[in-house]
This record gives structure tokens, sequence and C-alpha cells, in this order.
């Protein structure tokens, strides 16, 4: 089923709608609305989440909705009477219109998988401070953000280094010292005295790394409130798949505890007439209270980095994507070297197949080739979006294209003058 997002009158955005994607990028100049978008997209899947995990949308209210998420994203000045926001994902639906909510489920609601909702934000070299984590924030982005890295940062130690791309650095966490440090063998510094790019890629990559990789060895928490919401909707969830399943076609309620006894006692047997109801309801189980995939929201990532080391940090998420979990990324930038770099990613997925067998190591985005199909390119100018992809998926004419011909137009203007 195809995920939908359409937001009017928020903030810089007058009318855009999309069709969610494994992969969506939102490029355009500073103010013109990408981390909005970013913002509103992210807060819908958490609340899509937080309603699947509690099979219920009681406490979103017309005031909880708004004021959750203009705290939450500091989105505070940016509705307005005629603001709208309509969202359409795998479980519910979610319009926003004329200061009133409503939100419905979908007939797939128990199809909804569990997922890991992370935004990282363009003050992600914040966490690198050594007094971050003694500092109480506020419940929004930023503290998510914080509580993210300090889970993160602990997994990556002086004998579990993490190799930063291919740029001769390692980063690790020193627990006894909370400390976070940077190495080559030949230097060891604390990463609060390394390099502005260092301090934005390190926090970026190592949660990316543990969001995709890590998140998946891990047990899951548990906590008492936890433990009773699970075992609330379990027994909604036995209620819908085993009992209404095993009476679905019983219409007579005079036997019904007597029936309810022979499916007990079939229960306790484990009886293969009663299997196909368990595994679906197994399956809702597992649908709902375990972690599946990761949702990354990225701002900025070419933030503080030179062209080449954009390319190969693009090429790198890309690269994480491509493995067993239906994992998926938003990004917004206003780097050309980010956007040519997807294209490439783009161009090796439809070139891959001719390409000759001794040849592929020649081609650093082999592993992180993209399915055009999986992926949307936005420009954002005036409050509205453009996608600027070609029939085949490449990138075509757009902002960055135009802003260079302006400049090599100076360029070959100043020309005439040179002696």
């Amino acid at each position: 089923m195809s995920k939908k997002l359409l937001i009017r009158n928020v903030g810089p955005i007058e009318d855009i709608t999309i069709n969610i994607k494994k992969i969506n990028i939102f490029m355009g100049k500073q103010s013109s609305g990408k981390s909005t978008i970013a913002k509103i997209l992210s807060f819908c899947n958490w609340v899509e989440k937080d309603i699947s995990f509690h099979q219920s949308y009681e406490k979103y209210t017309n005031e909880y909705f708004i004021e959750r998420l203009e705290t939450f994203h500091k989105m505070k000045g940016y509705f307005y009477p005629n603001s709208e926001i309509i969202y359409e994902g795998d479980a519910i639906t979610i319009e926003y219109s004329n200061k009133r909510l409503k939100i419905d489920w979908l007939a797939s609601r128990f199809e909804y998988k569990r997922t890991k909702i992370s935004y990282i934000p363009a003050e992600r070299s914040m966490v690198i401070l050594p007094e971050m984590e003694k500092i109480e924030l506020p419940n929004n982005y930023l503290r998510s953000y914080l509580y993210d890295w300090l889970d993160t940062r602990k997994n990556y130690t002086s004998d579990k280094t993490f190799s930063v791309l291919d740029i001769g650095a390692n980063y690790y966490y020193s627990d006894d010292k909370k400390e976070s440090h940077i190495t080559n063998g030949d230097y060891d510094i604390l990463l609060s005295q390394a390099s502005s790019g260092l301090q934005s890629v390190i926090p970026l990559l190592t949660m990316v790394d543990n969001l995709i990789i890590n998140l998946y060895k891990e047990e899951s928490k548990s906590s008492y409130e936890l433990d009773e919401v699970k075992a609330k909707v379990t027994r909604l969830i036995v209620n819908k798949f085993i009992i209404d399943e095993y009476f679905k076609d019983d219409i007579n309620d005079n036997n019904r505890n007597e029936k309810l006894d022979e499916l007990n006692d079939l229960l306790i047997k484990n009886d293969e007439k009663i299997q196909p109801l368990i595994r679906k309801f197994a399956e809702v189980r597992d649908n709902l209270f375990n972690t599946h995939k990761t949702n990354l929201i990225i701002e900025e990532p070419e933030q503080n980095l030179f062209p080449s080391t954009q390319k190969k940090l693009c090429y790198k998420l890309l690269n994480y994507l491509n493995n067993d979990y239906d994992h998926s990324l938003t990004l917004t930038t206003h780097s050309p070297y980010i956007l040519y770099a997807i294209n490439n990613c783009i161009l090796t997925y439809l070139v891959k197949n001719k390409i000759p067998a001794d040849l592929k190591d020649r081609i650093t985005c082999y592993n992180s080739s993209i399915s055009p199909t999986d992926v949307n390119i936005f420009e954002i100018k005036n409050g509205v979006i453009n996608n600027i992809q070609q029939d085949n998926g490449l990138i075509g004419e757009n902002y960055f294209d135009s802003q260079m011909k302006k400049v090599m137009d100076d360029f070959y203007f100043l020309l005439n003058f040179l002696d």
C-alpha cells in the first residue's frame, strides 16, 4: 500500500502532496521548508507507531496532536487556522484540518510492523560536549536524539572501534572517563577537539550503524508500563484472532461456555485444528511488539564535510539500506554532491547487470545501488515541491544546475575582459 502525505499552509509550505517511498530526498534553499516536511513526516510516523502499539488513539485530541507536534519539533508559530495535514500510513489515516483532528484505522491495521524512528538533526554535533548529558532538555527532538546517542556510543569501545568511512579515523567511547575519542593509531584525541567535519559525521554514522545493525541484535527493553500495555493489547488480539475467529461461524451464544472450554482444551493440547489461529495471533503480536525496521530522518548530512567525503557518506548511508530489513531514509539537503551521489546510485542500479564482473570493483557505489522506484527526489521552491526525476528515475534539471549556470555565466562574461 502506498503511504501518502499532504501538507498545506504550514510554515513556508503552501501545498505539497507526496507518495512516501523507501528513500525521500528534499532539496532547496535555506528556509524553503525542507525540515518542515521532514519533521511532519517523522511525527506522523511516530503517531502511527504509538497508536499501533497501544491499539488506541483515544489520547489524540485536537489540542494534544498539534501541541505535541509544535513542542516536540519546535514548530510553534508554523500553524494557521487553514493549516492542513493529511497522512495515510500502513495502519492509520490522520487528517488535521480547520484545527480539528480525525484519525481512522485502515483495513491493514494489524499488518503494521513496529518501527524505530530516529530524527538526526542538523544540531547533531551538540552531543560531543561532555556536559550535554547533564543538561535537562525539554521533551523535544533534541532530547530524543541525545538519548539515542547515549545508547549508541556505549557500543563502540577501544576494543571495538568504529571506522569512519575510509578517512583513517576510528571512534570509540571510554565509559570509565565518559569520553568520546578519535584515533588512527598515531594519535588519540577527544572528539570534542576534532575537526568540525568529524564532530558532525561521527554522531551521524555511529547512530545509523547502531540503529541499522546493533539494534536488531539486542533484546527489547522492558518496563512495568510497557508490560502493562503489552498485556492489554495481547488480550485484544487474543480475542480478535483466536476467540472471535473460533466463534465466527457459531451464531448460537447459548453454548458459549461450552465452546470456550473446548477452545481452551485445544489450546492446551496445541491441537493442529487451532494452529492457524495461533500463528496469526503470534504474527500480529510480533508485528506490534518487536522492532522490524528503522526509519531514519537526517537533516543536512553534508554538514561541514569536504565534497568527496559527502559522496562517501551518501554511498555508506544507502549501503546500510541494502540489507534484509525494510529500512527507510529521509534526507534534507542543499548539497549538489549529495544529490549527484544519489544519482550515481540510481544509475548503478539501472546498468549493474551490464557491468562486466572484472570491472565491478571499480564502481565504488556498486553495493549502494538503489532502484529508482524506491526513491523520491524533490526540489522545494516557493512553498511547493517539484519531482526532479526523469522517467528513468535519474535526476533532471534542478535548482543546482540553474545556479551553476548563473555562476558560469558570470565567469564567461568576465572572460571578455581578460587580455
